[in-house]
């Protein structure tokens, strides 16, 4: 990676958002660049005196550190190795292979709400109950796991495939849970009346059949092929993470307006080999969340980034599955309340600690 500058006048190289060239050409005067750096093409080079030595006049890097198949580029040379940075993170994310899933679906909305607002809306379960009712369904998400770690890092591990225990136990398997099943040829009913068991043959069946579709679970405890855990990388990324699917999103602020902001969401899923599900007899259906997720990734490219805005989610033009639709509908709200005249203070219970472990590393860092 390089600062997006010609060593010539400072011109921007690049100006289009993304893409593939041959070399960086920048359009100013046509000094050409090779995709390591490397000044190739001085027009004109004989009217230089001196004489421009390219070997020194190459692309600015910027430093660049990987964890599977993320890259991470970093602006300041005085930051620690990315590993060192995420410490216990980088253990507790790769036995999910994130490297082994697909990119299903590539989307950023763009928001009415600084991208602090944003973080910390990702960071409690204490606003679920009252705006994703859905998760009842299938997470227990009053008895889940917080963990907080260095440098602002947090995490949280909520009990899958179960219901609510706040909530009375039904007789059937919920809908979450009935399509879980039938994933693994399993008939629902034959859990009525005993639907506490369904997280762990989920587990057993997962482990069954995911050497017949070229899974290898054997990293992962049991408990991990049935619930879902979530880490937030301080400052502003996030990773939800399950057997077989991944989210990995991310929060970016507004170059001038700090009331608005950019968020990314990067949507993996792991792929059965067909041939290979077909042979073994195991049904795999799309991820059974939402109907409306793009599972199709055209052959041999990657899927198209979509980009629209907060109205085209709430007037239903576009989805970012139904979890997330919800909190971008009453993310402008947020924003516009904590702005108010009548509101001056924050008030966290024990669930929100991870707010709070967010906002003291900003303040430890900030000046």
């Amino acid at each position: 990676a390089f600062h997006n500058v010609c060593q010539h006048r400072g011109a921007k190289v690049m100006v289009n958002r993304g893409g593939w060239v041959r070399e960086f050409v920048c359009p100013y005067h046509g000094w050409t660049y090779d995709h390591g750096g490397r000044l190739t093409l001085v027009p004109d080079a004989e009217r230089f005196t001196p004489p421009v030595d390219c070997a020194s006049r190459g692309l600015r890097p910027v430093r660049v550190e990987t964890l599977g198949d993320l890259v991470f580029v970093c602006l300041s040379d005085a930051a620690p190795p990315l590993a060192e940075f995420l410490g216990e993170l980088s253990d507790l994310i790769a036995p999910y292979d994130v490297a082994g899933m697909t990119l299903v679906a590539d989307q950023t909305v763009h928001l009415d709400a600084n991208w602090k607002a944003v973080f910390d809306n990702f960071g409690e379960l204490y606003h679920v109950e009252h705006i994703h009712p859905q998760h009842a369904e299938v997470f227990d998400c009053p008895t889940a796991e917080i963990h907080l770690f260095d440098r602002g890092h947090t995490g949280v591990v909520i009990d899958g495939h179960v219901v609510n225990t706040r909530l009375p136990i039904p007789d059937e398997p919920t809908l979450y849970m009935a399509m879980a099943l039938r994933r693994y040829g399993v008939d629902p009913d034959e859990y009525r009346g005993r639907v506490l068991d369904v997280r762990a043959d989920v587990q057993r069946l997962r482990r069954e059949h995911g050497p017949r579709l070229g899974y290898d679970y054997s990293a992962m405890s049991d408990e991990r092929l049935s619930d879902i855990e979530q880490y937030n990388m301080f400052p502003n990324t996030m990773i939800t993470l399950m057997p077989d699917d991944a989210l990995i999103m991310r929060a970016r602020p507004h170059p001038t307006d700090p009331n608005q902001c950019w968020w990314d969401k990067f949507t993996f899923h792991r792929q059965p080999d067909p041939t290979v599900a077909e042979r073994s007899g195991v049904a795999f259906e799309p991820h059974p969340a939402d109907d409306r997720r793009p599972n199709d990734v055209p052959a041999g490219g990657r899927v198209e980034h979509d980009d629209f805005t907060q109205d085209d989610i709430i007037e239903g033009r576009k989805s970012m599955t139904i979890t997330i639709d919800q909190d971008v509908h009453l993310i402008r709200d947020v924003q516009a309340g904590m702005r108010s005249r009548g509101f001056d203070t924050a008030v966290l219970c024990d669930d929100e600690v991870r707010v709070q472990h967010f906002h003291d590393q900003l303040v430890h860092l900030l000046p």
